[in-house]
């Protein structure tokens, strides 16, 4: 909204001193001791996520810098942020990991997570969404609701993580506050309430509308900032609107947005309508009483708070705080998470009897948090991101559900069954570690001291005894929900130069693959290089940049390519395979079938099957025939005492390993890894004097390999990735662009769709029209545009292709749109190819 500089002069000049109006103090050491002993309900897990370039790390410096944990702001442009720390992400000005710090706000613990914008790092939003009770969406006031916008605020909305929308840069031209909200109502379908409103003054001297500040529609004030070049944002002018006699412009404006607001939230809370009732005057409903609905309705999913801001120039941070702390959940409000308790390597069954003690019951203390089990001692934790650090070492990001973690303490990793003595916990104090005692549940810290551990691994032990030799079995091998990774759909070859490059190229690498489960590498055993796969063409530009310019390994690069599977299209006779024991009497046998499927392996009729488990990678499936178990096994299992020497959980280990070995061996046509595979065992068994269980990875191998060579070329074929692409284009380029999408890029077009309900469709569609038609913004000379593009028909073609073919697009797009067309896409699965598409192919690979 626009007011002349004269009626704020002759405003009252009163200065308010508001909760978040303090004078920004460095955050002492002994200060993270009253950070610890935060109650639960002060305590706020959030993410910040959005598209690329919308002001993510920009927002978070500020942040840290009005927290008191930074002395000074930190800007992107400048190489110099807290949280983007890599060489690549100073250098690019993008985020690639995502960066946790804990940070204080008025009497208010808010861990935080900073996460990547770009598509190619699409897993580090995944895992860092999967610990978060909250989330603030950032959206860029110019560009409005884009592609990846859309893309996270569905990863959140399908967890179930309550979002404050902050929509920033309104410092900029073009900039449109009504439009954007209207877009976030139509394309992401949901209720908004606008919390503040954004305030411009029009400068004599250039004419120009200068965005200085925000209308507080809660609290009835004009929050002003100093935008002067050096200001750090830390002085805010806090004036009270609610005289109408002193700021009649300001008054009406704020009044109308009351009226919004509260019909808007009377609909879905009595007590705000019976407030409203008392005096019929919407300025008089007491703002507590606004708050509360709000933060009910934003927890509910009813509806979410809107904010502005243009954070580059220090405005409007200090209220999106105040907005986390009121709005977002804390530990105790969050989804209580789901917990299982079954046996290593029970896979990832559909049928929940498979599943011994399947169910661990949890709920809600008031004082504690989370309880898992009736158990208030049991402590469970999730590590969702792993760091090595060139200084500080393995840095174990992990998030406590229930019971308290204590440095020195011994855990049980429920993925491995190992129990690991950990050592020092810390809170990261912007990028400086605070070490600290304990992390007590519903927060997050580091874990120190241990390279055992890695992303998704659920870790259990018990919080008075510190050793979980104290727990209940089910409670050992409790695990909290995984982390799925994204399949890898680009690959290239590494070639070192020298053995000393060699044997550098493999630590590196085991430094990042720790970091980064979302990277692959394998060895092609004919031609000796290293192949390295990943999400997208920069997520593997960025591997190699870091390999050779910061690890300084020698090496050539070969061209980015995409990643094809293998599978068979007709099913496997029966094969047995058989071992002497190496260290006594007795056989290592198995026998086995081959056969495949199409689609997700979950929604088979494979899955469904008595035995049937999902295995980790490449969509396949291992079962287990009922009966097929050895009797020397069943005898150990039914007796008090285990009586072999070797663990029953090794020996499931080697089970799984010897048909995971023989299906990323390759397959008979082009020797690459097999995709959507189903592996039947029948039958197998172990001699009852046995030292290790190994001898059964290779007869597994070897009969997998034996029933893979007995099918002829004609019933083997390639599969290669289809993507789900979505083109914006205006109406005009719309044939043009659907023609080469049919032709160059062997697109199948599956509708094409108006851009205001591209994430919405029939009656969700038809509602977030209406919703957003109906929703009250207040006036923004750029609703032009947004009316244009209605109008228009800016359309969305949703289509799916395969992605060797949309190599290369953007360029292609931009030339055949003037360079008004965008794109995006994501993985969709892996299809067949067809004869011609495969030899293709074949000739591809083998150059």
């Amino acid at each position: 909204m626009f007011i002349s500089r004269r009626l704020v002069q002759s405003a009252t000049s009163t200065f308010l001193r508001r909760r978040f109006l303090h004078t920004t103090k460095p955050v002492h050491s002994e200060d993270y001791q009253t950070l610890l002993n935060t109650p639960l309900s002060n305590v706020r897990n959030i993410g910040i996520i959005a598209h690329i370039d919308a002001g993510k790390t920009t927002t978070t410096e500020r942040m840290l810098f009005y927290s008191g944990l930074t002395s000074r702001i930190g800007n992107v442009d400048e190489g110099d942020t807290v949280t983007d720390y890599l060489t690549q992400e100073k250098d690019r000005g993008i985020t690639i990991q995502s960066a946790a710090v804990t940070l204080p706000w008025n009497k208010h613990k808010i861990n935080l997570i900073d996460t990547p914008g770009h598509a190619d790092f699409t897993f580090e939003v995944i895992r860092s969404l999967r610990v978060l009770d909250g989330a603030v969406t950032i959206l860029d006031g110019v560009a409005g609701v884009e592609a990846q916008t859309e893309k996270v605020w569905k990863q959140a909305k399908d967890l179930g993580i309550p979002v404050v929308a902050y929509i920033n840069k309104m410092d900029r031209e073009g900039a449109g506050y009504g439009r954007t909200v209207k877009e976030i109502v139509a394309r992401l379908g949901t209720r908004v309430v606008l919390v503040n409103i954004p305030y411009f003054v029009k400068d004599q001297a250039t004419g120009q509308m200068v965005f200085e500040g925000v209308v507080d529609i809660l609290d009835k004030t004009l929050l002003l900032w100093n935008t002067n070049n050096n200001s750090d944002g830390t002085k805010v002018q806090v004036i009270d609107i609610s005289n109408e006699e002193k700021t009649p412009e300001l008054y009406q404006q704020c009044l109308e947005c009351r009226e919004a607001v509260i019909e808007q939230l009377g609909e879905f809370d009595e007590e705000v309508i019976n407030s409203f009732f008392e005096t019929e005057d919407y300025m008089k409903v007491p703002a507590d009483v606004i708050k509360a609905a709000l933060r009910k309705a934003t927890l509910s999913g009813y509806a979410i708070p809107v904010l502005c801001g243009a954070s580059f120039r220090n405005i409007g941070v200090q209220p999106l705080l105040d907005a986390v702390n009121d709005y977002l959940p804390s530990p105790l409000d969050a989804a209580v998470p789901e917990v299982v308790s079954a046996p290593l390597f029970s896979g990832k069954s559909r049928k929940r009897t498979q599943i011994q003690d399947s169910s661990l019951r949890a709920s809600i203390d008031p004082k504690q948090g989370l309880v898992i089990n009736k158990n208030p001692h049991l402590t469970t934790a999730l590590a969702f991101k792993v760091i090595v650090h060139p200084h500080r070492g393995i840095m174990i990001f992990t998030r406590v559900y229930s019971g308290k973690l204590t440095s020195g303490a011994t855990i049980i990793n429920t993925r491995t069954g190992e129990k690991i003595k950990i050592g020092k916990l810390l809170l990261m104090n912007a990028d400086v570690p605070q070490e600290v005692k304990q992390l007590t549940a519903g927060n997050i810290g580091v874990i120190t001291g241990t390279d055992m551990i890695t992303t998704g691994d659920t870790l259990v032990t018990h919080s008075i005894s510190n050793n979980p030799s104290k727990l209940k079995p089910n409670e050992n091998s409790a695990k909290l929900l995984p982390i799925e990774i994204p399949p890898t759909v680009f690959s290239l070859a590494v070639d070192p130069h020298t053995q000393a490059d060699k044997r550098k190229l493999e630590e590196s690498l085991k430094t990042i693959l720790k970091e980064d489960p979302s990277l692959k590498s394998d060895y092609d055993e004919e031609s000796g290089e290293l192949i390295l796969s990943g999400m997208g063409e920069l997520h593997l530009e960025i591997t190699k940049d870091r390999l050779i310019n910061d690890m300084k390994v020698g090496m050539d690069v070969g061209k980015v390519k995409v990643t094809y599977k293998e599978t068979i299209t007709s099913a496997t006779d029966v094969f047995s395979k058989d071992l002497d024991n190496p260290n006594g009497p007795g056989k290592f046998s198995i026998t086995l079938s081959l056969d495949s499927f199409e689609g997700p392996a979950e929604e088979t009729d494979f899955a469904n099957e008595e035995g049937a488990m999902i295995l980790e990678s490449d969509n396949n499936i291992l079962i287990l025939e009922p009966g097929s178990t050895p009797e020397v096994v069943e005898r150990a299992l039914k007796s008090d005492v285990w009586s072999l020497p070797v663990t029953y959980d090794s020996i499931m280990r080697a089970l799984h390993i010897s048909v995971n070995v023989a299906l990323q061996s390759g397959g008979p046509t082009a020797r690459l890894p097999l995709h959507s595979m189903v592996v039947r065992i029948k039958e197998w068994n172990i001699p009852s004097e046995l030292n290790s269980a190994t001898p059964l990875i290779h007869v597994g191998r070897l009969c997998i390999k034996d029933a893979l060579n007995s099918l002829p070329k004609s019933s083997t074929t390639i599969l290669e990735p289809l993507m789900n692409v979505s083109v914006f284009v205006n109406d005009q380029d719309l044939g043009v662009v659907s023609q080469d999408l049919m032709t160059a890029r062997n697109a199948n077009i599956m509708g094409i769709f108006d851009e205001m309900a591209s994430s919405n469709s029939g009656e969700d569609a038809i509602w977030a029209k209406e919703q957003a038609e109906k929703t009250y913004v207040p006036h923004d000379p750029t609703m032009q545009y947004l009316n244009t593009t209605q109008s228009n028909g800016k359309k969305v073609i949703s289509a799916e292709a395969p992605l060797k073919d949309m190599i290369g697009y953007l360029p292609k797009i931009r030339s055949l749109t003037k360079g008004r067309g965008i794109y995006d896409m994501e993985y969709k699965g892996m299809q067949r190819a067809t004869e011609e598409r495969l030899r293709r192919i074949i000739e591809d690979e083998t150059e």
